[in-house]
C-alpha cells in the first residue's frame, strides 16, 4: 500500500489506492463535503461502503483534500521524474509535464542521488 498525506491515509484505508489517487486526481487541492450519500460525490469516486466507512472515520463535513505528488508542482517532478527513469532527457520531460527544464535537471540529479523507488507500489 503506498503512504498517503493527512486525510488521504483514512480514505486509502478504507477504499485502496486506486480509489484514493482517482480522489486526488479529480478533487485534490479543493473542498469537498464528506457524505455517505449514495449520490455523494466521495461515493461515487470510491464506492458507496468505502465512502460510509471513511465518514464514519473522520465524519460528515467539508475537508480540503490534499493534492500529494498526484497534482500540482509535485505532481508535475513527480511525473517527469517517471519520465526520465524510463529514458527521457530533461528538455523532453520539461516539455510533456509543463516544468522548467532547470527543474527537470534538478530532479534528474535528485534521481540519481537516491536511485530508489519512485512511487511505491506503483
Amino acid at each position: 500500500m503506498r503512504s498517503w498525506p493527512g486525510i488521504l491515509a483514512t480514505v486509502a484505508q478504507h477504499a485502496g489506492d486506486a480509489a484514493t489517487q482517482r480522489l486526488v486526481e479529480r478533487r485534490g487541492g479543493t473542498k469537498m463535503k464528506l457524505s455517505a450519500s449514495v449520490r455523494g460525490p466521495l461515493a461515487k469516486l470510491v464506492g458507496v461502503e468505502p465512502a460510509r466507512a471513511i465518514v464514519a472515520d473522520l465524519g460528515f463535513g467539508p475537508y480540503i483534500i490534499p493534492m500529494g505528488s498526484v497534482r500540482g508542482p509535485a505532481g508535475r517532478r513527480a511525473a517527469a521524474a517517471k519520465l526520465m527513469a524510463g529514458g527521457a532527457n530533461a528538455q523532453e520531460a520539461a516539455l510533456a509535464c509543463d516544468i522548467h527544464e532547470r527543474t527537470a535537471r534538478r530532479v534528474r540529479t535528485n534521481l540519481k542521488r537516491s536511485p530508489g523507488p519512485l512511487f511505491g507500489d506503483d
